[in-house]
């Protein structure tokens, strides 16, 4: 018995040590082999080299790869077709880059039974070469769907090839047939039945097409809900926003968001005034809305009946707008160069806003300039006693 288990022992001790002894080699500090033994380590090899990417993205991207090239031969010949065809149309590394890295596959398909083809579908329905660079370096798995009846009906519905274009440019977007029969409902629904613009349903699409790519049943109870719960009417120019809004979020996530305006002392019919007034800024973060109101209220002294219609301040952005141009008001009327109105500062267009209050006091407030376009990108402000 104990030869027996001295035996099953040694033979343990055995495998063990020649276990970590592969592990070692894989790992092995041997300048020749830095690199750790991966699977699929050629097809990895060949996005590190020929397209940047970093070992660890290039190892996930390969998996999918050589799912469809079991022969790496074959995958990188392929691959580099792929990349001349589409260098050739326009495209930079950055652009194949970008399609690589959300659509391995592209790397796997045919030049001219696929790539070629389907550049020209694009081409012939009105789309540049700078076009079809910034739609499929975002959506380049298009290249692998029929597009011909879809681009089509498309651009029947969108009215015309630069709306086509421009619903094409949204990121990661693909529309089914499916999608594309939702679409026309939807729309029928709000042209025909609630009396909306074709041109303002239009415009709402190219803004957020998720929205209305979504079943008719669930589209149809948004649209009753828009009216109900949230108290935009359907004549208002509001009313698309408020499906955007309840197409995004919960109605316990919006509802989290209405108490946070509360917290600060807002009261029901102030929620739902701005509300009405535009929805869209139920879609901001709570940590923002909670910035956002701290710097308007708590710092420049901002009632909730105030904000509740004049919007505009809690739709601009904290760091980039209502901080910077804040402390440009700020300081022209310490200087006592100019008493101009905080809100009607933030209206301004950027051009008109350095036209009026930063270009007129070049001389008297050399710094003016500086502090503005230091200003951008901070949220944090000293604290303010009074009210611009």
């Amino acid at each position: 018995m104990l030869s027996i288990r001295c035996c099953k022992f040694s033979v343990q001790v055995v495998e063990y040590y020649l276990h970590n002894f592969k592990h070692l080699r894989l790992y092995s500090t041997d300048s020749s082999n830095q690199i750790p033994k991966f699977p699929n380590q050629s097809y990895t090899n060949y996005l590190v080299h020929n397209l940047g990417f970093s070992h660890q993205q290039a190892q996930s991207i390969s998996t999918k790869v050589a799912n469809k090239y079991a022969d790496y031969s074959k995958f990188s010949g392929n691959a580099n077709s792929v990349i001349d065809f589409l260098k050739q149309n326009g495209f930079d590394d950055t652009h194949i880059k970008k399609a690589v890295s959300s659509f391995p596959r592209i790397l796997a398909a045919n030049v001219d039974q696929t790539l070629k083809p389907k550049f020209q579908l694009f081409q012939d329905h009105g789309f540049s070469e700078s076009n079809l660079v910034s739609v499929i370096s975002s959506s380049p798995f298009i290249v692998s769907k029929r597009m011909d009846p879809i681009i089509r009906d498309l651009r029947a519905i969108l009215g015309s090839t630069d709306n086509l274009i421009k619903f094409f440019r949204k990121p990661n977007l693909f529309i089914s047939q499916s999608a594309l029969a939702n679409l026309n409902s939807n729309i029928a629904l709000l042209n025909k039945e609630y009396g909306i613009d074709i041109n303002v349903i239009r415009n709402a699409i190219l803004q957020f097409p998720g929205a209305y790519l979504k079943d008719t049943e669930f589209f149809r109870n948004t649209m009753v809900r828009v009216e109900k719960e949230l108290g935009i009417p359907r004549n208002s120019g509001m009313f698309v926003y408020g499906i955007r809004l309840l197409c995004c979020f919960s109605k316990k996530g919006i509802e989290s968001k209405c108490q946070v305006f509360k917290s600060f002392g807002w009261t029901e019919y102030d929620v739902s005034e701005l509300m009405r007034g535009n929805p869209l800024i139920f879609q901001m973060s709570e940590e923002n809305i909670r910035k956002k109101l701290g710097f308007l209220m708590t710092e420049l002294g901002y009632k909730p009946d105030f904000l509740a219609t004049r919007f505009m301040l809690l739709s601009c952005s904290l760091e980039n707008r209502l901080v910077p141009r804040h402390r440009v008001v700020l300081f022209l009327k310490e200087k006592g160069l100019l008493d101009y109105n905080f809100y009607t500062a933030t209206k301004k267009t950027e051009k008109e806003f350095l036209t009026i209050l930063i270009e007129p006091f070049k001389e008297d407030a050399p710094g003016l300039l500086e502090l503005y376009q230091s200003s951008k990108g901070h949220s944090n402000i000293d604290a303010i006693s009074r009210r611009c």
